[in-house]
């Protein structure tokens, strides 16, 4: 029989929830807990000795979320290894009990939601132009030049739309914000990422709110109407909460 490599970890739950565990995670290994006092960690055994980052982050996401349906969990960064069980427990969860033990006393009976804002970019030009006299006067200047004349202006006219977007994107993300944070006990705000990006916001929401809050949710969109496409996400783990940068003594893989 192959001995394991080492131990991969998911995350952290309550030892009451060590139950409720999927089947299968990295390189297919079946997901099991390592039990410490109040403490689990949903772990799994390594064969190889490399991870192939490519294929195994979704097994490890997915585990995680497979748990979060059923548990509060704490995620763990993804390519955390470390020796045995013992070592589990003497690296992870034993120097780490206080602090593990208060952000799951914290998060219990919480879940992550997320929702993400896309300007649609043809009707935001549009809005742009209608609204700002800078932007409507320099487009119509720019018109009129042969393109070779228009080089600066047309530098400074992306300047100026650059700087209106802003304007934008932080006036919807605190009406968004407004509109949710009060169905939420915490709410994260994240860089929208891409030029169309709006808002990137994350939400810890109570399991037992979580239609109220989705309700929200369709309200905002009626809201922002076609302005601005939403991407609701969730339950998901507390990743944005959970803030488990967790001290093992130093890598146990690389």
């Amino acid at each position: 029989m192959t001995q394991p490599s080492a131990v991969y970890v998911y995350g952290v739950l309550p030892a009451t929830d060590a139950e409720r565990l999927p089947a299968a995670g990295i390189e297919g290994s079946t997901v099991r807990a390592i039990v410490d006092g109040d403490l689990a960690a949903v772990v799994s055994d390594l064969a190889g000795e490399s991870l192939n980052a490519a294929s195994e982050v979704r097994a490890h996401w997915r585990v995680l979320d497979a748990v979060a349906k059923e548990a509060t969990v704490l995620p763990v960064r993804f390519g955390t290894a470390l020796r045995d069980d013992d070592d589990v427990r003497a690296r992870l969860l034993a120097p780490n009990r206080e602090r593990l033990v208060a952000l799951l006393q914290h998060l219990s009976g919480r879940v992550q939601l997320g929702v993400k804002g896309r300007y649609d970019e043809a009707s935001l030009l549009r809005e742009i132009v209608a609204t700002s006299k800078p932007v409507a006067s320099l487009r119509e200047r720019i018109r009129s030049m042969p393109a070779d004349a228009a080089y600066y202006d047309s530098i400074k006219l992306g300047e100026l739309v650059a700087g209106e977007v802003d304007v934008r994107r932080q006036r919807d993300a605190q009406h968004a914000l407004g509109a949710l944070a009060p169905h939420a006990i915490e709410a994260r705000e994240q860089a929208a990422g891409g030029d169309d990006g709006a808002f990137d916001l994350a939400f810890l929401v109570e399991r037992d709110r979580i239609d109220a809050f989705s309700k929200a949710v369709v309200k905002l969109g009626d809201d922002v109407g076609d302005r601005i496409a939403l991407r609701y996400v969730g339950p998901l783990p507390p990743y944005s909460f959970a803030e488990t940068e967790l001290d093992t003594g130093g890598a146990a893989w690389a």
